[in-house]
């Protein structure tokens, strides 16, 4: 029986804050995708500058609102199991 199901991850970059330029560019890659319980990912975002740490996680599953992973790019949110990580921001 395949499990796997559709797991949409988003990188959301905060842009638009007081003071802040609105011209960054994000690209992730892939954009979604669909795992099997316990298989290992890696999804990659790259800026076109420097956000510092203003990057946030969200997981979405369809149907269902998306769900906050892990904020300020490498602090998990309460109650997120620590198998979600990030590197390298």
């Amino acid at each position: 029986m395949d499990m796997r199901a559709p797991v949409q991850l988003m990188g959301l970059l905060q842009l638009c804050l007081p003071g802040a330029r609105c011209d960054i560019l994000m690209t992730q890659s892939p954009s979604s995708l669909s795992t099997s319980q316990g298989e290992r990912v890696t999804i990659t975002c790259k800026t076109s500058q420097s956000i510092s740490n203003n990057l946030n996680w969200y997981q979405q599953k369809p149907g269902e609102a998306p769900k906050p992973l892990i904020y300020g790019a490498n602090r998990l949110e309460s109650g997120v199991p620590t198998r979600f990580s990030e590197s390298g921001y």
